[in-house]
């Protein structure tokens, strides 16, 4: 060991809540080969089933994307939390960088929330509704981002080659017919990210995760609720957490809390994405970590006997 490592480990044995950073952003590191490798649906199962009769087409991605990248987005956030951390390590005097670990960790529950919102529901027209409503706003909002470069363009506020303009022109053109196509499906709104977050929270603490007990140890959805709103404050630039710190460690428990919760979300949303879209029998590689296996078995379990009952 290094002394750069020995002060470290030697640091976090004086504060444990540093130790708990530590190893949280470790654990989060982990799910990064996932996030770069997401599969597509297996045949025969749930999602596939979800994306059928060309649902797919229908909405930009079809539901697996739609709940894909959000996903991806969280798994990466965890990732670079952990590059923050493993470089505050070698770093004197030490700087944790709390602000962007703790936007990191909003990034996560957000994007996790809305693909777990997605997914839950045992029915499929209530997955296929949900999916339709989140995949609606991406779009209006690139065609908002199109209709605005444009309008710059002919205003002479800005100048686009004549290349991007005319690309602008088509991709405003193609997702105004998205949209066309999305307004004669079932949607459900999912505008209220915090909404989102607090309807995912009680999902899971309904269904915990077996391959954790820390959602069994707390009122879930009151931890992740108030942990949002801390995490979300370092986002939007309000100093009003810090007065609940009064010593660096306090600062270090904040970074740990909001990392288990971002934890908890991510893994749920990759288990249950797994669940919805794995075949066991497949052989394919997982890139997700071994000891999610248990609560992605028993969530396959879940919705296979919903589908089959139906």
């Amino acid at each position: 060991m290094d002394e750069a490592d020995a002060l470290y480990t030697l640091a976090a044995i004086v504060d444990p809540a540093l130790g708990r950073v530590r190893e949280r952003a470790q654990r989060g590191r982990t799910l990064e080969a996932w996030g770069l490798k997401p599969h597509r649906a297996d045949p025969g199962t749930i999602m596939a089933h979800d994306d059928g009769d060309d649902y797919e087409q229908k909405i930009p991605e079809g539901l697996r994307g739609t709940v894909a990248f959000p996903i991806m987005n969280a798994t990466d956030a965890l990732a670079s939390i952990d590059i923050l951390i493993t470089a505050a390590a070698i770093k004197r005097p030490f700087n944790h960088h709390a602000p962007a670990v703790l936007s990191m960790c909003r990034t996560s529950i957000e994007c996790s929330a809305q693909a777990i919102w997605v997914m839950s529901p045992l029915e499929q027209d209530k997955r296929r509704a949900r999916a339709a409503g989140l995949a609606k706003i991406g779009i209006e909002h690139a065609k908002e981002f199109h209709s605005d470069s444009l309008k710059a363009h002919d205003n002479g506020l800005q100048r686009l080659p004549d290349e991007t303009y005319a690309q602008s022109r088509h991709r405003l053109k193609f997702h105004s017919e998205e949209l066309e196509i999305l307004e004669q499906l079932s949607q459900e709104n999912g505008r209220r990210y915090s909404i989102l977050v607090r309807k995912s929270a009680n999902w899971i603490k309904e269904n915990p995760p077996k391959h954790t007990n820390e959602t069994r140890m707390v009122h879930f959805p009151t931890m992740a609720t108030m942990e949002y709103r801390v995490c979300s404050s370092f986002t939007h630039g309000h100093s009003w957490p810090i007065d609940l710190v009064g010593r660096p460690s306090e600062m270090f428990s904040m970074m740990a809390d909001a990392l288990a919760t971002a934890l908890i979300y991510t893994e749920c949303a990759v288990s249950l994405f797994e669940a919805q879209l794995t075949d066991p029998t497949s052989g394919r590689t997982n890139y997700y970590p071994e000891r999610l296996q248990p609560t992605i078995d028993e969530w396959r379990d879940l919705y296979q006997k919903a589908t089959n009952s139906d």
